[in-house]
């Protein structure tokens, strides 16, 4: 892969630059362009004297320095630092990356529809495996950004690293299709090959592996089958999720003894926005996957949600409400008869003994 064209913004890192002048009163200001702070901290100068407006903005990416004793701007220090977006930061949602005719190609979101493949987002969280490295994030998110053709200064940003309550890093991509992450796929395992080295996924302490799908590429009928084949079959949500299961599963409001399917499904959003599928405006997220570093792990989930959009979408209501067609033996064999298309995700779902091997 060719990774060495990306700047720190180009692969998803925050990066500034400042303005400085004088106001009425002759007093130096200077503040960040990205986010309008002025500095308001005290530090030191390479001088040895006290330094007011130490610079450091919701962005972490830069700081500047006025020299309190020379007023030189030989004294002012400005540096950039790669750092990770704040958490609050969400660039995507206006575009997705498919594949066009052999190559990968950017399109707004706003023109999907229900013929449409599904279009997907992930969020992989992970912990330092040997403690704070910072390279080791850069190097990682700049091969997953080339591995979508995201290899040069002109390139759309396809994947940032951001903070993370709960972990050290939180990688975060646009939103793409089964057909771009299948394209992918040399790069990626590279990619996770080397995280591997360096993160802890399924590890970790408390990490998962999110992944929004578009409402818009779902029909009615679909949305439909797609809730209710969660609810009727936590045992397999849970085995694909490779979590556990029970009233204190954190992750999983699917079947709960306290708490009636009917009563759970009736909540406001739609479902529990920290439970297993949380609601928004645009997507529904599925937080039930657990973090995980195996590039195969990872392709099985993006390969479950595309399984069941497919099959899903080729349903009427009552091939549902007659047959039972969004049960779990009718998406099995869906799945067993396109294992070509599906190969993680159909290995997986062999290894679990939910399909025989044949």
């Amino acid at each position: 892969m060719t990774t060495s064209n990306l700047s720190n913004r180009d692969i998803g890192l925050p990066q500034g630059s400042i303005s400085y002048g004088n106001d009425e009163c002759g007093e130096t200001w200077y503040y960040h362009e990205d986010c309008a702070d002025y500095p308001n901290v005290d530090t030191t100068c390479d001088c040895g004297q006290s330094l007011s407006g130490y610079h450091e903005c919701e962005y972490n990416c830069a700081l500047v320095h006025r020299c309190e004793n020379c007023e030189n701007y030989d004294c002012y220090v400005e540096s950039d630092y790669p750092s990770l977006w704040n958490y609050g930061y969400k660039p995507f949602g206006g575009m997705y990356v498919d594949v066009i005719d052999g190559d990968f190609k950017w399109l707004p979101i706003s023109n999907l529809t229900t013929s449409n493949p599904l279009v997907m987002g992930l969020e992989l969280e992970v912990e330092y495996r040997s403690g704070y490295d910072f390279d080791d994030t850069l190097e990682f998110l700049t091969q997953l950004n080339a591995a979508f053709g995201s290899k040069y200064c002109t390139s759309p940003v396809f994947c940032i690293a951001k903070e993370d309550a709960t972990v050290d890093v939180e990688f975060v991509t646009a939103p793409f299709t089964a057909a771009a992450f299948k394209k992918a796929t040399t790069d990626l395992k590279i990619a996770f090959a080397y995280a591997r080295e360096r993160f802890k996924g399924f590890y970790a302490g408390s990490a998962g592996a999110h992944v929004h799908i578009n409402k818009s590429g779902l029909s009615l009928t679909t949305a439909y089958a797609w809730i209710q084949f969660h609810y009727q079959n936590p045992g397999l949500i849970a085995d694909i999720a490779q979590r556990s299961i029970g009233e204190d599963a954190e992750w999983c409001y699917l079947q709960k003894p306290s708490q009636p399917i009917a009563y759970i499904a009736k909540q406001k959003g739609g479902f529990p926005n920290r439970g297993a599928l949380a609601d928004s405006s645009y997507t529904i997220e599925h937080r039930y996957f657990r973090s995980n570093l195996r590039f195969e792990r990872i392709a099985k989930n993006i390969e479950f949600l595309d399984s069941m959009q497919k099959y899903f979408n080729t349903l009427t209501y009552q091939d549902m409400a007659r047959d039972g067609a969004h049960k779990l033996y009718a998406y099995l064999a869906h799945v067993s008869l396109m294992r070509h298309e599906y190969p993680n995700l159909y290995d997986y779902l062999v290894k679990k003994g939910y399909i025989a091997c044949v």
